[in-house]
């Protein structure tokens, strides 16, 4: 019987270390499979990431070229009106400075084609008042409507432009602040692309550490007796036992 006990137990322990061997195998090469299966998903998600920016930066970069298309015509536009200023400056001080009646006709018919063919006679009074003796045009009544409205419309119109300078203006600085908020976003994303590829290589480089080790673990001296000890214990065990029994 104590041969029997002493068998037993020698088979119990030496079961429950090839158990615990098998079962340890097992746990390591899930681990390494979900290790590499995390690994291989994180790539992809990169790769996927990667494409997705890909993308945004093609289509950034063709809306700053329409940007800058339609900058350059905005500023083309600005110097043409600039040049109407100032030929309307021009304009304006040629009809200053003409002093003769006939010239000054001539201008008059060319502003306004609707004179063009009407007779226009001038005719002279003499102030007793002030001692002088002025000229006047003699024109049909209702010209007077047109030049009351084209009047109205000059004034109107100065005070659209004086407007349309200011909102050129802010269009301008707001240009100015978003080209600022996008250079700043531009350096954020930066950052953490810095930040995720750092994180990245360095999770890829541990992650390989760890399947590396999973795939060669480390000895762990137990103090436990090794295989040839334990079949040695085993056997004088049994000896031990035989000789007890006679």
């Amino acid at each position: 019987m104590r041969n029997l006990l002493i068998v037993a137990g020698v088979f119990v322990v030496l079961l429950l270390l090839a158990l615990t061997y098998i079962t340890s195998r097992y746990v390591d090469q899930e681990a390494i499979h979900k290790a590499e299966a995390d690994m291989q998903y994180m790539r992809l998600s990169r790769d996927s990431l990667f494409s997705v920016v890909a993308v945004k930066d093609s289509l950034q970069g063709f809306l700053q070229l329409k940007v800058g298309a339609l900058q350059t015509e905005a500023t083309t536009l600005r110097g043409q009106v600039d040049n109407l200023e100032r030929e309307r400056q021009g304009k304006q001080l040629d009809v200053r400075r003409t002093k003769r009646t006939d010239e000054l006709l001539v201008k008059v018919r060319e502003i306004f084609p609707a004179l063009k063919t009407t007779p226009l006679p001038i005719t002279e009074r003499y102030d007793e008042k002030e001692n002088i003796s002025l000229q006047y045009l003699g024109i049909p009544v209702w010209f007077i409507e047109t030049s009351l409205i084209a009047e109205i419309n000059a004034e109107n119109y100065k005070k659209q432009r004086d407007k349309l300078i200011v909102i050129d203006s802010l269009q301008g600085e707001t240009i100015a602040l978003k080209d600022t908020v996008l250079a700043l976003e531009r350096e954020k994303a930066q950052a953490y692309k810095h930040g995720y590829d750092d994180a990245y290589a360095k999770y890829e480089g541990l992650n390989v550490k760890y399947i590396e080790l999973l795939k060669t673990p480390p000895s762990v001296n137990l103090g436990m007796p090794a295989w040839g000890t334990i079949l040695g214990s085993t056997t004088v065990g049994v000896l031990i036992g035989t000789q007890l029994k006679k």
